[in-house]
């Protein structure tokens, strides 16, 4: 699941040692209290809390802001000493997702859901904010190669970085491309198979490769106000002709 195994033993020691005061602590009777109240001991979550605790094992330089739902082969990786990884309560990390902070750091937000099958990939910085859906097979990355030099292999040339920052309540449809140098806006949809590099403002909706707005949310909520007004007054007037109807039969 995890390869902080495979790090050097001194950073692992390192890592084991340095408690973040930010970490979430699980063995409480606060969380006790919350497992009883919503009867969270079923086998889904039981198979659930085995998988924390050997990510916890494996992984004590991760920072978990609270509970943490991991399927099935999931890799999450941070580098120790280079990278740093901030995971928020209530993330759902589904099958087969790959969270990798070679170096800079990765955080995320509280109760984010990524589908299954996506791959992040951070050697800057990379922000995901609360409550985004991530589909399946979505790729985001903060670099890319450098391939200037025809002479030479584009795998020795290094690589360029630039921050990604996606905002809160954002939806990534399946099979979306996030590169470097893009920051997406609040309450924006990125459409299926999209590539999103660049400045998607606040609620808007984007689509195609390169991706390019065609809508925003909120100006089409506004622009609906008089519509949903209309609506509302039908289903009151419908409302009190039903209770007419009740006290006449009375």
């Amino acid at each position: 699941m995890t390869s902080m195994w495979g790090a050097p033993l001194r950073s692992r020691w390192r890592g084991s040692r340095r408690r973040d005061p930010e970490q979430a602590r699980f063995l409480t009777w606060a969380s006790l209290r919350w497992v009883l109240a919503n009867r969270a001991y079923t086998p889904w979550y039981l198979v659930r809390y085995y998988r924390l605790f050997k990510f916890r094992l494996a992984n004590p330089h991760i920072v978990l802001r609270g509970m943490v739902f991991l399927g099935r082969d999931v890799e999450i990786h941070a580098t120790p000493e280079l990278g740093r990884m901030e995971i928020g309560k209530w993330v759902h990390i589904g099958d087969g997702n790959a969270l990798r902070c070679h170096e800079g750091s990765l955080r995320i937000g509280d109760k984010v859901v990524f589908g299954k099958d996506n791959v992040v990939n951070t050697y800057l910085d990379i922000e995901i904010g609360e409550s985004t859906l991530v589909a399946d097979w979505c790729y985001i990355c903060d670099f890319d190669h450098r391939m200037d030099d025809v002479t030479m292999p584009i795998k020795d040339q290094g690589i360029v970085k630039s921050p990604v920052r996606i905002g809160p309540d954002t939806w990534i449809a399946a099979k979306v491309t996030v590169l470097r140098e893009t920051r997406v806006g609040r309450g924006c949809v990125l459409g299926a198979h999209a590539v999103v590099k660049g400045e998607i403002p606040d609620f808007s909706i984007a689509v195609g490769a390169p991706a390019r707005v065609v809508k925003n949310r909120k100006k089409a909520w506004d622009d609906a106000a008089e519509e949903r007004a209309r609506h509302a007054a039908a289903l009151a007037d419908i409302e009190r002709k039903k209770a007419g109807v009740g006290a006449g039969s009375d």
